[in-house]
């Protein structure tokens, strides 16, 4: 398997990321019309109290997080470490600087600190090497009072579990997941608090293809009236400040 830092690098796999992942029926574009509500909360949150919030975009890819958010904030910035990938992002974006680098091997941002930083679709894949070192490096650039945005896609203790176990012992090959709070370990050993999480997603990814988009919307609904519930959700969005 290719290191994760080389995973996005073809031109196949971005448009494999934009067209098949995001594609208009996915279950994963989806989860993101739910994380774009989420987001949009956040900024709200934010822009109460910083009203020219600088905004960092960690591992950008083609661009769909810092899209959402670029015309709302005073600067904003997407560092990726494909050119392919970010290929994609140029094309969307209008108001962001675009820096291809890799942010854990040199500082492309010397003295620059951020607000806002997102960082959707990263952890979850990347060794848990490159977790720490990017968690490092994103304590650093996270201004005062700035808060940390990204994304578990893939929770342990959701129905990922049972796609894990699958995976495992009928394809014999390993699928990623982490849980809360091996997530919450990782974040204090960095400096970082948890201030708020969000949970999307308890039916499995499965069933979305043979389901109606509405019937999902309505049990996430029901779902998150339940106490803790969202410890349990598929997509784990955490919000994050330095402690």
């Amino acid at each position: 398997m290719k290191p994760y830092r080389a995973s996005h690098q073809s031109t196949i796999k971005a448009g494999w990321y934009e067209n098949i992942v995001y594609g208009p029926l996915s279950y994963d574009s989806y989860l993101w019309e739910e994380e774009k509500k989420i987001l949009d909360l956040e900024l709200r949150f934010l822009l109460k109290k910083n009203s020219n919030p600088h905004y960092l975009d960690f591992a950008c890819g083609t661009g769909r997080v810092i899209g959402h958010l670029e015309r709302r904030v005073a600067e904003s910035v997407g560092v990726d470490i494909s050119e392919e990938m970010l290929d994609g992002a140029r094309l969307k974006l209008a108001h962001s600087e675009i820096i291809r680098g890799d942010l854990t091997r040199a500082d492309m941002l010397p003295g620059r600190e951020f607000d806002l930083v997102t960082a959707f679709r990263f952890f979850l894949n990347a060794e848990p090497e490159l977790r720490e070192e990017s968690l490092l490096v994103l304590a650093r650039k996270l201004a005062d009072g700035g808060a940390l945005i990204f994304n578990i896609h893939g929770n342990t203790w959701s129905f990922r579990f049972v796609m894990v176990l699958w995976y495992r012992f009928i394809k014999g090959r390993r699928l990623n997941h982490l849980s809360y709070w091996k997530v919450k370990k990782l974040l204090e050993r960095y400096g970082f608090a948890i201030e708020r999480l969000y949970g999307i997603g308890v039916v499995p990814k499965p069933l979305y293809r043979f389901l109606p988009r509405f019937i999902f919307r309505v049990i996430d609904g029901l779902w998150t009236l339940i106490p803790s519930s969202k410890y349990f959700s598929y997509n784990l969005i955490f919000v994050c400040t330095r402690a």
